[in-house]
């Protein structure tokens, strides 16, 4: 009979080397998510089977005893971390490349985009996160009526030029400035209570005395499940950029990861370049043992794109402010 410690050994090797067997499938899925989009769901969590197949390499010696199927354990996990890296890395990259000096005489623009969190138990604290971080724009996602009553009087203290929509789950945006600003595409931001649609879109055309005009333009995308949806929603928005003359910044919550080809295509047919690379905003909090508690963020779903003359000069995260994302505070310049 077999003893306890050659039975766990077993079952540890067994576990090991069907872990490896289903973080390379998935690795392998996601390479070919450009062929059948089903499979592009996997590129949204890239950092876990990447991160994932490193410590499966690293830990294979200590949990798979047998020579054989520790080369197999091993074969299989490399397969798997070269289709992965394949997808991570370029971002990874991306993600260490310097910003553009800003010319000396330009006007820097500060922009601060930020999922609040519907359900947020501290509303007060994103104002004052705002007015520490000062942006002279504020685009806010999940802007439920919660939030927004709560926040709303406050924040017209010190921004004098607002615009917010309501309608389905996502359809909440906001957009506050110090700068005055016309709306375009006004019907794809309805404040009607009884607006069902699930998305909306603020798109405004800022006309500044000190610099030369630009455009904006904020949104809140669903979950990328069902992909048919969200697909319909990167085309909507993309045709509706098509319509707005550039320069133009696009910010917010596209629950797309830069690694899925969905967001990668949207960012080319609107001939756009985004400029948030491998910064992770959500989650921020989880919900478990009958409460909302802190976790570190894993996954860059919050992002910056422009397209035109507009030159991004920082890009870092703020503080979460009892949101389940971290803001992304922008420095930018436009020229001529």
């Amino acid at each position: 009979m077999r003893s306890l410690g050659a039975i766990v050994s077993a079952v540890a090797a067994a576990g090991h080397l069907l872990a490896c067997i289903v973080l390379t499938g998935m690795a392998i899925m996601g390479v070919f998510g450009f062929l059948f989009p089903a499979l592009d769901l996997f590129n949204h969590v890239q950092p876990v089977l990447f991160f994932g197949l490193i410590a499966l390499l690293v830990t294979a010696p200590l949990f798979v005893r047998r020579q054989m199927v520790r080369s197999l354990a091993l074969a299989v996990a490399a397969t798997g971390l070269v289709a992965s890296s394949a997808i991570y890395v370029p971002e990874f990259v991306a993600g260490l490349m310097p910003r553009e000096t800003p010319p000396d005489a330009a006007r820097i623009y500060t922009l601060m985009t930020f999922n609040v969190f519907g359900r947020n138990e501290e509303p007060e604290s994103i104002v004052a996160n705002v007015a520490a971080e000062n942006p002279d724009i504020l685009a806010l996602q999940e802007y439920s009526p919660y939030v927004r009553n709560v926040i709303h009087p406050l924040l017209t203290e010190l921004y004098p030029h607002f615009q917010y929509c309501a309608g389905g789950q996502r359809a909440f945006v906001g957009l506050y400035s110090k700068l005055p600003f016309e709306p375009l595409d006004v019907d794809a931001c309805s404040s009607s209570i009884i607006n069902t649609d699930r998305t909306a879109r603020i798109m405004v055309r800022f006309e500044t005395e000190t610099g030369p005009d630009f455009s904006l333009a904020t949104t809140h995308n669903d979950w990328p499940a069902p992909i048919t949806r969200q697909v319909e929603q990167f085309a909507t928005l993309r045709d509706s950029l098509a319509s707005v003359a550039p320069p133009v910044i696009l910010v917010g919550d596209f629950n797309s990861t830069p690694w899925s080809y969905a967001l990668r295509n949207f960012v080319t047919e609107a001939g756009l370049v985004r400029h948030t690379h491998n910064l992770p905003t959500f989650p921020t909090l989880w919900y478990y043992l009958g409460g909302w508690r802190s976790t570190m963020p894993l996954l860059p779903i919050d992002h910056v794109m422009t397209r035109g003359a507009i030159a991004i000069h920082s890009l870092v995260t703020g503080e979460p402010s009892g949101s389940d994302h971290l803001p992304i505070i922008v420095r930018f310049s436009v020229s001529e």
